[in-house]
């Protein structure tokens, strides 16, 4: 049976039964946080998860990403196109992702620093959600040594559960379908592992150093 008869078949059964029950969230937090006190919350549990929190602004967010660059030293900065920047106080060479990795193994593999747009922060846990599509691969937040992540503050949720629903819902209204992303990644900080010995070591499986600048 083909994929196409299998979601066929179960979006029929969907319509018969209609007494199946609704993929509701059944809980909810007793705490009434404001706005304010999820943001503190977040910056807190994401900077004990080893990221470095700037907190910046629409008009400084810029020169906040100068800044940091300057800090690291960068001297290739990889970004996805939905990042719309204009660094010019920077000489490091800026380097869009539009080439599928594929054609531009070598190049990309050698970039230092990327800059990759958050879809939301979730504050209980204190990590970052993003979305893969045409416009933000997934290698990018994975290949380089440093990483930048932008977060609008209004984008900032409760819980995991408001994260994927927020994502979900950044990409249905991006591409104009129901078709979900190829993948949703949640980033809590620095890539660690550790070996049989329990020595942990930073960088193995993503960037080494991670910045999250809030706007």
């Amino acid at each position: 049976m083909s994929k196409s008869e299998i979601l066929g078949r179960v979006r029929d059964s969907l319509k018969a039964n209609t007494h199946i029950p609704s993929p509701k969230v059944h809980y909810a937090n007793p705490m009434n946080y404001t706005h304010a006190e999820l943001l503190e919350e977040y910056k807190l549990n994401q900077t004990n998860n080893k990221a470095i929190v700037r907190e910046s602004s629409v008009d400084s967010l810029e020169s906040t990403i100068e800044q940091i660059l300057k800090e690291v030293q960068a001297k290739q900065v990889l970004y996805n196109t939905d990042v719309k920047l204009e660094l010019t106080g920077v000489e490091s060479k800026l380097i869009p992702y539009t080439q599928s990795v594929d054609l531009a193994r070598e190049e990309l593999f050698g970039i230092d620093t990327s800059i990759v747009q958050a879809r939301c922060g979730v504050a209980n846990l204190g990590i970052v959600g993003l979305s893969a599509n045409p416009n933000a691969p997934r290698l990018s937040s994975l290949i380089t040594n440093n990483c930048i992540y932008l977060l609008k503050k209004e984008t900032i949720v409760e819980n995991l559960y408001a994260g994927i629903e927020s994502i979900k819902a950044y990409e249905r209204e991006r591409s104009g379908k129901e078709i979900l992303p190829t993948n949703i990644i949640f980033v809590a900080g620095p890539s660690r592992t550790a070996d049989i010995e329990l020595q942990t070591v930073f960088g193995v499986h993503g960037p080494r150093v991670v910045y999250v600048v809030v706007y």
